[in-house]
């Protein structure tokens, strides 16, 4: 039988991201599927792609057991296959942490500080979802409790708390595991602990930032120009038709390092310096797609949007881990 992959809305309405059909072509296991999964399903597959084995393929091609049979609707990224039209709810999602990043970093302080745990535990609750629908366990709240302790450290510690912030997110994350028994596997404890990691550089990174260990005053609103810049074109281009020489990593990255430079001109900042700093938010995202897709996934597909609301903000966490180091280290 043929193995048929779904994304994005197609998983949803079947309840599951992989079948098996027993058809001679791949118009024949759709419409076995179609049968199966009924009329919203055939409705959602009218606007998919279709891709065989890795390559674009017509509805008459011929099957066989070793095939794999992919449906990619357009919200699912594909190869870029979405046009922009439309409503897109996950945009949505990232354009409102973006906004809640901006509007805590004006007040700073302790505003900063929560908005920057809220965000990590909204993060982390995404990545659960991921999780869930692949029937793996997460433990989210492990992350939420790394981010709010790795908050207090910086604050209380300075730039030691940042150091610290790995020990709590491990300690946590293993006591979490001692607490919860259905947490002690290590493919459960393996990536809350990364992820919990993370989450506590990242906080720890931006809470540092905005405070007297900040290396340069205009350190936090750079990482926000850059990181919101990046993701917004990246995520618009992942989004068009194909365009010849135009890919959504290649523009995340130079969006984003023209994202430091600018603002660094107008707030006559260190522009030489906030060039590297930016080159560095750059390779840290484009990592941080890998990272979401492993996250999400469980392999890497760079050329397909990860599952979930917020998977552009898997970048940016990683960015926002780095971003204290590196600066402190180049400015």
């Amino acid at each position: 039988m043929a193995k048929l992959r779904m994304f994005a809305n197609l998983r949803e309405i079947a309840g599951t991201g992989r079948a098996e059909f027993d058809g001679d072509t791949v118009a024949g296991v759709i419409d076995l599927a179609t049968r199966a999964y009924g009329d919203e399903f055939a409705a959602g597959v009218k606007a998919s792609r279709i891709w065989v084995n890795g390559e674009e393929a017509s509805p008459d091609r011929p099957v066989g057991d070793d095939d794999e049979i992919v449906l990619l609707p357009p919200v699912s990224g594909g190869n870029r296959a979405m046009a922009v039209s439309g409503f897109d709810p996950m945009a949505l999602a990232a354009f409102l942490v973006g906004v809640i990043a901006v509007l805590t970093s004006m007040r700073g302080g302790e505003i900063w500080a929560a908005g920057l745990v809220a965000i990590a535990s909204v993060w982390a609750l995404d990545i659960g979802s991921a999780f869930a629908a692949r029937g793996r366990r997460f433990a989210p709240l492990a992350v939420a409790a790394t981010a709010a302790s790795s908050a207090i450290a910086a604050h209380a510690a300075g730039s030691a708390g940042y150091t610290l912030a790995v020990a709590l997110a491990v300690a946590i994350t293993f006591g979490w595991a001692v607490a919860f028994r259905e947490y002690r596997e290590v493919e459960v404890y393996a990536p809350t602990a990364l992820a919990s990691i993370i989450a506590g550089l990242a906080t720890a990174s931006l809470v540092l930032a905005d405070s007297p260990s900040s290396p340069d005053e205009s350190l936090v609103g750079v990482f926000l120009v850059s990181v919101i810049a990046g993701t917004a074109f990246g995520s618009i281009v992942a989004r068009m038709p194909a365009i010849p020489f135009l890919d959504p990593i290649s523009t995340m990255a130079v969006v984003a390092v023209f994202g430091a430079v600018v603002p660094a001109m107008l707030w006559e900042a260190d522009v030489v310096g906030y060039l590297l700093v930016g080159i560095g938010i750059a390779v840290a995202m484009v990592a941080g797609r890998g990272l979401s897709s492993m996250f999400r996934r469980g392999e890497v597909r760079l050329s397909e949007i990860a599952p979930g609301a917020l998977p552009s903000l898997d970048g940016a966490m990683l960015a926002a881990a780095l971003i204290y180091p590196i600066a402190s280290f180049i400015l």
